[in-house]
């Protein structure tokens, strides 16, 4: 058996290829699959999965948890200590060459060392830091408004590339 047939893709009606959510719908179903599960099972997922799907699977495993200032804040530390996907998803951006992203990504990762490692110790991080600290909360809010309209950019460019190379991606029905 060749390489190719062990390759997941989505599959996805025609009307679909230029959907606005293009690069999230050839994800979705690797997503979806481990919605709830251990570290471990995501893993197994992810390692089958070529680098372009990987870049998308730790994107919007990220992106998808940043629909409210609080969210995006805690769920950036949660990336960057707990998991410790961050270098995956800035590598993901890389592979799209989605040079802002990246550069966002390093001022997130920045705003959250800053506010939590303690010399080599990671404070616990909580929702409820921006209500106590003014300035964190302001910074957050900045790098929130350029992370969403960075973001908007970097999903129309997967879109693209992935129409480019649509047979790498999706398999439509």
């Amino acid at each position: 058996m060749n390489r190719e047939e062990h390759v997941m893709k989505a599959k996805l009606r025609p009307e679909d290829i230029y959907s606005k959510q293009l690069s999230w719908l050839c994800i979705e179903p690797m997503l979806v699959s481990v919605r709830g599960r251990d570290m471990a099972a995501k893993t197994e997922i992810y390692r089958q999965l070529h680098e372009g799907q990987q870049a998308l699977f730790l994107f919007y495993s990220y992106h998808n948890h940043t629909k409210s200032l609080a969210e995006f804040y805690w769920f950036s530390a949660y990336n960057i200590i707990e998991i410790k996907s961050w270098h995956g998803i800035k590598k993901g951006m890389h592979f799209f060459c989605i040079d802002e992203m990246v550069t966002v990504l390093d001022q997130i990762e920045s705003l959250i060392t800053d506010k939590n490692k303690v010399g080599e110790e990671w404070r616990e991080v909580l929702a409820m830091d921006l209500e106590k600290d003014p300035i964190l909360l302001q910074r957050t809010e900045v790098l929130y408004a350029t992370y969403q309209t960075v973001a908007q950019a970097a999903i129309a460019h997967m879109n693209e590339m992935i129409l480019q190379n649509q047979e790498m991606y999706l398999e439509v029905e």
